[in-house]
């Protein structure tokens, strides 16, 4: 990456960040990361992030939806302050601790099921979906997995190989698991049927079902488990018809497959209930969580039903710092905010808000050709015209890039790379909304008008 060009793009202060966008890419590897622009990160409180060289942002994409309750939760910070007092961990492994019992205990309570549940630990997304995987087949004495197109659950080996978003030939250079499927995933907006799933829901439905059991009977009825986001996220906020999720729940149940709902992103309020899967009145067998789960601290957690959970042989589901005190006082504390502040009800009050302030700019602008979400996971479509409803990714990609320079946090995702990321925190201030709607407005105009030079699309790598 030529940072040192830059400079001919823009004119905002950036010298101390491209100094450490230099040093990041002489040290780290390009893997590690999609990167959008140089913004290095040096100060973060609510909803407001501040870069090493003082520029003030308002943030919506929340460090990959982690920020739900938002940056430095004074209650977060003093659960941290508390743990660090006493104890920064002591494995799990071998000996007890109270911290993550009480925090099991919780999500026990605030996931669906009045079932027995126990509860493991880890430290990423990624982590939790290869427990997933492990407790399923344990449990089923079965091999496969069925995933969909388009997902995403993570980049360790497992959760990689469920994941359907990362091109085949890209995956191919590591040589992901056997055994994991993918199938189609009901995206009203676009799919392989060419209908419209918004006028034929059910329909749409029905084919993406019968693809499921046909890929279960073609695999000789040996599925251990099916992995969803209810909602999928990284392809750009799709929303499957009702209908889809109560059948694939059904199907689960008359083949004896464990539904495994992945939470990593849409949970912890942040569709305006605890998870995504509340929406379509269906209960799991198993739930994956992380992100937001620590307030900004990286812990996971895979909650089952009890039996599932007891069928892991031991040591399967040990990790050195398992359930680490510090990440789990962070997760009880949060887990307090989010009901004590109802910020999955704020969520789902602002998504009404926000979505409408989209549809006022669809009306005006042919680029938004679709705008879905749930909450405040939301998710604005960039075409090249409305009828088309080609991806329009170069464009997308301006619009992020105008919103950085004028201070709003704003990328893109999606099977395309063209969708735009909205995911602030459930308790953003309703002035930081309102001009964070008002850049993007503000960009898309300029991007228009072609005021931002086709040339910066080089220094996006983006999805």
């Amino acid at each position: 990456m030529r940072w040192n060009e830059i400079g001919k793009y823009t004119s905002k202060k950036i010298d101390k960040s491209l100094e450490l966008a230099e040093l990041n890419e002489r040290y780290i590897p390009k893997a590690s990361g999609l990167k959008y622009y140089p913004l290095a990160v040096a100060k973060a409180e609510g909803s407001k992030v501040w870069d090493v060289d003082g520029n003030e942002y308002i943030d919506f994409l929340t460090s990959a939806a982690v920020y739900n309750i938002g940056h430095r939760h004074p209650k977060i910070v003093s659960a941290i302050l508390g743990q660090v007092d006493k104890v920064l961990n002591y494995t799990m492994a071998y000996l007890y601790e109270e911290t993550p019992v009480e925090l099991a205990k919780c999500l026990t309570k605030i996931t669906p099921g009045d079932f027995e549940k126990k509860v493991t630990f880890g430290f990423s997304g990624s982590d939790s979906v290869d427990s997933s995987i492990k407790a399923v087949r344990a449990y089923t004495k079965r091999r496969y997995i069925i995933s969909f197109k388009n997902s995403y659950h993570g980049m360790t080996y497992g959760a990689l190989s469920a994941t359907g978003i990362i091109d085949p030939a890209v995956k191919g250079a590591i040589h992901p698991i056997k055994d994991f499927h993918l199938v189609e995933f009901p995206d009203p907006y676009r799919n392989p049927w060419n209908m419209d799933g918004y006028e034929n829901p059910e329909e749409l439905s029905t084919l993406a079902l019968e693809q499921v059991e046909a890929k279960i009977k073609e695999l000789n009825e040996n599925v251990a488990g099916i992995i969803v986001e209810p909602i999928q996220g990284d392809a750009g906020v799709i929303i499957p018809p009702f209908s889809f999720i109560k059948g694939l729940r059904k199907l689960t149940e008359e083949y004896d497959i464990v539904f495994v709902d992945e939470e990593v992103q849409t949970g912890m309020g942040r569709t305006g209930k605890w998870w995504a899967i509340e929406h379509f009145n269906v209960v799991p067998d198993v739930i994956a969580s992380a992100k937001a789960l620590g307030g900004g601290m990286p812990i996971s957690a895979v909650i089952g039903r009890s039996e599932i959970m007891e069928s892991v042989p031991v040591p399967l589901f040990v990790f050195t710092h398992i359930g680490h005190a510090v990440n789990a006082s962070a997760a009880i504390a949060t887990i307090e905010v989010i009901r004590e502040e109802e910020l999955a009800k704020r969520a789902e009050r602002l998504e009404k808000y926000v979505i409408k302030r989209f549809r006022e700019m669809m009306g005006e602008y042919e680029i938004i050709g679709d705008i879905r979400g749930k909450g405040l996971l939301i998710g604005v479509d960039i075409v090249n015209d409305q009828k088309s409803r080609t991806p329009d990714k170069i464009t997308a990609l301006k619009i992020c890039w105008r919103a950085w320079e004028m201070g709003l946090i704003l990328i893109t995702f999606g099977k395309y790379g063209n969708i735009l990321r909205i995911a602030p925190a459930l308790n953003i201030p309703k002035e930081d909304l309102d001009r964070g709607l008002e850049i993007i407005e503000e960009s898309i105009k300029d991007v228009l008008t072609g005021r931002v030079p086709d040339e910066i699309v080089n220094f996006l790598r983006g999805w």
